[in-house]
C-alpha cells in the first residue's frame, strides 16, 4: 500500500460530474489553453443509463451533457503518477481508469466544450464509442 506522501502533488484537480454533464464539468477544472479528448471506450455506462436513453429514444452520447453516465468524478493527475493513483483507489475499492490525457499543445478545439458553467477553463471533447 502507498503511503500518503507517495502521492503528494499527484492530484491537480477533481471534477464532480453533476448537472451539465461530463465535458462541461471537466472543462471548468482544466487550465485555460489545455484540452483533452475523453475516450468513451474506456468505460461502459451502467445499464440504467442505457434503459433511460432507450426510453427517451436518444443515444448515450446525447445524454453526456446531462448525466455522468456512471463517472461521478474525474481526477486530473500527474501523468507519471496515474498508475499509482489508480492502484491506491483500487486498494480502497474505488474503480478508476485513464480516460484521456490533458495537453497544452496547440490544437483546433472546434467541437470541444469550453467556457462551461461560467468558468473559462480548458476544452473537452468525448470521442469514440462506449464499451459494451
Amino acid at each position: 500500500m502507498l503511503a500518503d506522501t507517495d502521492l503528494a502533488g499527484a492530484i491537480h484537480a477533481l471534477s464532480h460530474v453533476t448537472g451539465g454533464g461530463i465535458a462541461a464539468n471537466l472543462a471548468r477544472v482544466l487550465p485555460v489553453g489545455s484540452w483533452v479528448e475523453v475516450d468513451r471506450s474506456t468505460w461502459s455506462p451502467a445499464p440504467v443509463f442505457r434503459v433511460l436513453s432507450d426510453m427517451a429514444g436518444t443515444s448515450l452520447e446525447s445524454a453526456e451533457g446531462t448525466w455522468n453516465l456512471g463517472v461521478g468524478m474525474f481526477a486530473v493527475v500527474d501523468a507519471g503518477s496515474a498508475s499509482s493513483v489508480i492502484a491506491r483507489l483500487a486498494s480502497s475499492g474505488i474503480p478508476a481508469w485513464v480516460t484521456g490525457r490533458v495537453s497544452m499543445a496547440p490544437h483546433d478545439i472546434t467541437g470541444f466544450e469550453q467556457g462551461a458553467k461560467g468558468v473559462n477553463g480548458g476544452a473537452v471533447r468525448l470521442v469514440g464509442s462506449f464499451a459494451g
